[in-house]
């Protein structure tokens, strides 16, 4: 048995197209009728039921990862693992070791997944990938990515549960690009956080 869905989809200018979480502006949105089958408008029901959304936001949302991040995985190869097997590879490599890989691929690595997605490789794509690409909770969920706004110093916390060796390779990761692109930044590093510090009057912002 299929039934119908009318989904509004909302468009915004800039990196995020898809709106989620926010009221859509009707001027900048289009419906758009779906014909599925009724199983899955049950599993749309309960799971936006479960997140405490809407199912209009729920679809804004699973389009959004579609267009976005699942395009990207596909043509970057992305290899998909349970997080437990990950941290067990992890605590088998040595520091050092994890640290000159993060330096090596980070600032290249990051540029060509900006390039893929349709970025300019500035401040506001960095903000990007941080809380969106790689930390929200539907992309590569690399770690949690939080953002504060201070008086003089912008604020990234990367919340994750993998152990101090992936803290290291985040590190240095985004400090690869980060300084190749002379934008000053200062980290801390914990068991199972980094914390990214760039001074708002850097030339960058």
């Amino acid at each position: 048995m299929n039934i119908e869905r009318t989904i509004l989809f909302g468009v915004k200018r800039g990196h995020d197209s898809m709106c989620a979480g926010k009221s859509l502006d009707k001027r900048k949105a289009v419906n758009r009728t779906f014909r599925i089958r009724a199983e899955w408008d049950d599993f749309l029901r309960k799971e936006a039921s479960r997140r405490g959304i809407s199912v209009n936001v729920l679809m804004n949302l699973i389009i959004r990862r579609c267009a976005s991040f699942d395009k990207l995985a596909r043509g970057y190869n992305v290899v998909s693992m349970t997080k437990r097997a990950f941290h067990e590879i992890i605590e088998v490599i040595p520091l050092e070791t994890l640290a000159l890989v993060g330096e090596k691929t980070g600032a290249n690595d990051i540029r060509n997944i900006l390039d893929m997605i349709g970025l300019p490789s500035n401040y506001d794509s960095i903000n990007y990938l941080i809380t969106r690409h790689f930390g929200g909770p539907d992309d590569a969920m690399w770690f949690r990515g939080y953002y504060h706004n201070r008086k003089n110093v912008d604020v990234f916390h990367l919340q994750h549960d993998i152990g101090r060796g992936w803290s290291v390779y985040l590190q240095n990761y985004f400090a690869s690009y980060l300084k190749s692109s002379k934008i000053d930044c200062k980290f801390r590093v914990y068991d199972y956080a980094v914390n990214i510090r760039i001074p708002r009057s850097s030339d960058t912002f």
